[in-house]
């Protein structure tokens, strides 16, 4: 089992850094050090990590309030939730765009070529857009976490296709390929202009707004607005680009098991509404309220049990509670909670009258009466 953990901490945060390291050595030494190997693994495992991190962070839009203490999520969602298809779509472009000038290389009529570099120019703009929304102070003071890792791949395409786009025009000038001639004189300058490989930096970006222009209409035709790319970035809160204010923060008391297990994911754990504990706003759902009744009403029916249970959980929870870092983990906790729960539930029935009503009124700042 460490063997293993050792294993997947190696693949997660050590090894993105060794590629980002061959990334940059290849880019500079003439002999490259197993180029193909270290393109795809940049691609595979820096899409999936990616994604699995971004999920993993559990970041919320700008309207949500963050919950402060038992997560180790400090910031809003960087993307806008809902331009997440226009950002796929211009990061499946660069994508397909780059593959293709790799793959097909001089095989591709210089038109194409142009195009594929239009569409990784697009990309890496906006990928570079992306590195800028991440680095702010927050970035600076968690240099080694989860939002640090989200820069690699990022980095890494813009390396990647900086590599490619020199490659590629290095080896059609090598090719030495002679331009088609045409009756038509428009048609021979422009066909001289293309077979130029001096022009297609220019041309790239030229051509980059027809592109982007057909992108934007695809992806208006799925509900995209025509400047979700920009709005993206700026319907955010907490990052460099943000333009929005989000909610006050909630307080999340680390020391409480059920109170750190609300940090888990919403569809989980269900939050049901707001509450009050030492005056402080708080999140509530029916798994937290239960155990406060459960506790309320051993404190009033014996007093000495209560203080038992209260020495034996401050002894052994509170020590607990402050591992609990993520929100799989706070999924988890709920989870392991939920037999005590029904336990707790069990006795409420058996030995209140109104349990319901106790349970109701607990982070109301009410008092039960029977």
């Amino acid at each position: 089992m460490p063997v293993l953990v050792i294993f997947i901490m190696f693949i997660c945060f050590v090894f993105p850094i060794i590629l980002t390291i061959f990334n940059i050595i290849n880019l500079f030494k003439k002999k490259k050090i197993l180029e193909k190997t270290v393109d795809i693994l940049i691609f595979v495992l820096g899409i999936l990590l990616t994604v699995i991190l971004y999920a993993f962070l559990s970041f919320k839009d700008y309207q949500e309030p963050i919950l402060m203490g038992g997560l180790g999520v400090y910031a809003h969602a960087p993307i806008a939730s809902w331009s997440l298809p226009t950002v796929i779509g211009i990061l499946v472009l660069g994508i397909v765009s780059y593959f293709f000038v790799r793959i097909r290389q001089t095989d591709l009529p210089p038109l194409m070529i142009v195009f594929s570099m239009s569409g990784i120019l697009i990309c890496s703009i906006y990928m570079t857009i992306f590195i800028i929304q991440l680095c702010n102070v927050t970035l600076i003071k968690n240099l080694f976490d989860g939002v640090f890792y989200l820069l690699i791949f990022p980095i890494n395409y813009i390396l990647c296709s900086i590599r490619a786009i020199i490659e590629i025009i290095k080896r059609y000038r090598e090719k030495n390929i002679v331009p088609k001639e045409y009756e038509n004189q428009f048609l021979n300058k422009c066909s001289k202009i293309l077979y130029d490989t001096k022009n297609w930096g220019i041309l790239s970006v030229v051509l980059a707004i027809p592109l982007l222009i057909i992108l934007v209409c695809i992806l208006t035709l799925f509900g995209q607005r025509p400047d979700e790319m920009i709005k993206a970035f700026l319907e955010t809160s907490d990052w460099t680009l943000s333009k929005e204010i989000s909610p006050p923060p909630l307080k999340v008391d680390a020391h409480y098991l059920c109170t750190v297990s609300l940090t888990g994911h919403e569809k989980l754990v269900k939050p049901t509404r707001m509450g009050i504990r030492h005056g402080e706003r708080i999140v509530v759902n029916r798994q937290l309220c239960i155990a406060n009744a459960f506790e309320n009403l051993i404190e009033e029916k014996t007093p000495r049990l209560h203080h038992f249970i209260r020495y034996i959980y401050d002894k052994y929870g509170f020590p607990l509670a402050k591992h609990i870092h993520t929100a799989w983990q706070a999924d988890i906790t709920y989870i392991l909670m939920k037999p005590l729960e029904w336990i707790f539930l069990a006795v409420l029935y058996i030995f209140d009258k109104k349990p319901e009503n106790r349970i109701e009124l607990q982070y109301t700042g009410g008092r039960y009466r029977e």
